[in-house]
C-alpha cells in the first residue's frame, strides 16, 4: 500500500503543469530548482520541511498558507522564519497557477483583502496534506492518529502477527522511496524468518 495525496491544487494550470513545474516532493526534486525562485503551498510541518529542503538550492521561496498564523511546530517555525531566501505571505489562496511549457508564475488572493497578485516562480511545491491508504485494514491492524499503520520498525510486523507493513502507508519518520524499499526488504527476510522457523532476537 501506499502514501496518497489528499488534496492537490484545484486551480487552472495545476494539472497541465504537474511535473513540468508543479512537484510533491520537495526531498526529491529540490535539487532540479537551484538558483530558481519557487512558492511552497501550505502551512504545516511538511510545507516548512519543504522550504527547509529547498533552501540550500532555490534562490528565493515564498510560502504561502491560507491562514494568518503557521501550523507547523515552534521549532520548525523559527527554523524557517530566520531564513533570509524565505518570505511567508499568510492569508494566501492560490488560484491560478501560469506558465507556457513549464511553469513560469503563480496567482493569488489574499483571503481578507480580496486582492490578487502574483509571483514569478519557476516551481511549486504543494504540501497542503496526505493521508495513508489504509483504509482496507482498519478494522484489522492498529492504527495511529494519522491513519498510518503501527508497525515493529525492526520487523515491519503490524499488531496482527501474520500482517507485515512496509511504505508510507506505515508510521515511518521520513517518506522516501528507497526507504520504503528498505523496510519492504526488513518485511521480507522477517516473514522468511518465521517460515523457517528462525528465532532472531527482536526486542
Amino acid at each position: 500500500m501506499e502514501r496518497i495525496i489528499l488534496n492537490r491544487l484545484e486551480v487552472p494550470g495545476a494539472k497541465e503543469f504537474d511535473g513540468k513545474g508543479i512537484a510533491y516532493c520537495a526531498t526529491c526534486d529540490a535539487p532540479l530548482y537551484d538558483g530558481k525562485e519557487v512558492a511552497v503551498v501550505g502551512g504545516g510541518n511538511a510545507g516548512l520541511e519543504s522550504v527547509i529542503d529547498l533552501e540550500p538550492y532555490a534562490s528565493k521561496i515564498y510560502l504561502l498558507h491560507r491562514r494568518d498564523t503557521l501550523k507547523a511546530d515552534p521549532v520548525t517555525q523559527e527554523k524557517v522564519k530566520g531564513m533570509e531566501k524565505v518570505q511567508i505571505i499568510y492569508n494566501a489562496d492560490t488560484t491560478e497557477i501560469m506558465g507556457d511549457k513549464f511553469v513560469s508564475g503563480l496567482r493569488y488572493k489574499d483571503n481578507k483583502t480580496g486582492e490578487e497578485k502574483e509571483l514569478a516562480v519557476q516551481g511549486v511545491f504543494v504540501e497542503i496534506g496526505i493521508i495513508p491508504n489504509s483504509e482496507i485494514v482498519k478494522d484489522i491492524v492498529k492504527l495511529n492518529s494519522k491513519g498510518e499503520i503501527i508497525v515493529n520498525h525492526k520487523t515491519q510486523v503490524t499488531s496482527d502477527p501474520g500482517i507485515w507493513a512496509a511504505g508510507d502507508v506505515a508510521d515511518v519518520l521520513y517518506n522516501q522511496n528507497n526507504i520504503s524499499a528498505g523496510d519492504a526488504i526488513k518485511a521480507v527476510l522477517n516473514v522468511y524468518d518465521r517460515i523457517t522457523g528462525q528465532n532472531r532476537e527482536v526486542e
